[in-house]
């Protein structure tokens, strides 16, 4: 089997999470083949479990990519290192309009077998929710004492589950129902200017 050097690896590791959200927002787990994930990428099938041990823990890294994609848009929304509650506002509606999501591209049946392959930590980490909101709390420019951390992280779970479940919703009122939880989760841990 190849070895790779760090930079090599990383930017091959880079590549192949690209290419597998690629393979998954065009058709779901089926759709996400290791074969030809590896071949787009230039590697054989083999170097591909040097990367990752299992197609699971591939799509785990895809999703974790993913949040690390809408953590480091945050910083667009900062003035001088501040988020205001518009600025908050803003961010959430963004994060609620994005593609970053893999659970909005894949069906049931899809969500059901992560479910049973993934450690239960996988989806539902209290820990890294904190964080997360502790990030985002860290940067509020008026934040509220009392604020529900858990509160703030259900809210964004809501919605990244209402995206995901789109169809079962009126759709003509889905929009303003987003809304509507962006601004409850403001208001849970800010106070507006």
């Amino acid at each position: 089997m190849r070895t790779f050097s760090p930079e090599t690896r990383k930017s091959i590791e880079s590549r192949m999470i690209e290419e597998g959200f690629s393979l998954l927002k065009e058709g779901g787990l089926k759709n996400i083949r290791i074969d030809e994930t590896a071949r787009k990428c230039g590697i054989a099938k083999g170097s591909f479990y040097s990367f990752f041990e299992t197609k699971a823990e591939f799509i785990y890294r895809i999703m974790i990519s993913k949040r690390e994609e809408a953590k480091q848009k945050l910083e667009d929304y900062l003035e001088n290192g501040k988020l205001s509650f518009d600025g908050l506002y803003q961010y959430l509606l963004w994060l609620a309009q994005s593609d970053l999501d893999i659970f909005a591209h894949l069906s049931e049946k899809d969500r059901q077998e992560l479910k049973r392959q993934w450690p239960e930590s996988w989806f539902n980490n209290d820990s890294n929710n904190i964080l997360t909101v502790s990030r985002i709390l860290g940067c509020l420019e008026n934040p509220r004492q009392d604020a529900d951390k858990l509160l703030f992280a259900n809210c964004l779970k809501l919605i990244a589950l209402a995206k995901a479940e789109k169809q079962v919703f009126a759709l003509p009122a889905f929009a303003p129902m987003i809304d509507h939880i962006v601004r409850l989760a403001c208001e849970t841990v800010c106070f507006s200017s």
